[in-house]
């Protein structure tokens, strides 16, 4: 699976862009290089591209362990935000479990969008 990692916005966003065939265990290798990582506490975004990809091989239970992952990452970072970005072919239904699982374990706010340019403008607008 073809990906780019992008940081963006003077070092407090990331996006992490997918083509071709999405595999999890990828998927889990850049999620745990992002959290390992010394910048990972100042990061106020991630965005999740699937949008170019042509196939995700992500089941339900992987999905269960990502949002698991995050939860416990979110102790060095209550903050984060994360967008994804689903395929234009997909009814979202990987992205909407994670939200669900997010949203029941951990802190973080996650949401899906359509584009790029509607999950930046979330990921940069600040809570009040």
């Amino acid at each position: 699976m073809p990906n780019k990692l992008t940081k963006e916005a003077e070092g407090t966003g990331i996006v992490i862009t997918f083509s071709g065939i999405v595999e999890a265990d990828e998927v889990d290798k850049l999620q745990s290089k992002i959290h390992a990582d010394e910048s990972f506490p100042q990061l106020r975004y991630q965005i999740w591209d699937f949008s170019g990809a042509k196939e995700i091989n992500i089941s339900i239970d992987q999905i269960q362990h990502f949002a698991t992952q995050t939860a416990i990452a979110s102790s060095e970072n209550p903050k984060l935000r994360i967008a994804i970005i689903h395929r234009k072919s997909s009814h979202n239904i990987l992205g909407k479990t994670f939200q669900t699982f997010e949203n029941m374990w951990g802190p973080n706010e996650s949401k899906s969008f359509g584009d790029i340019d509607e999950a930046r403008e979330w990921c940069m607008r600040r809570k009040k």
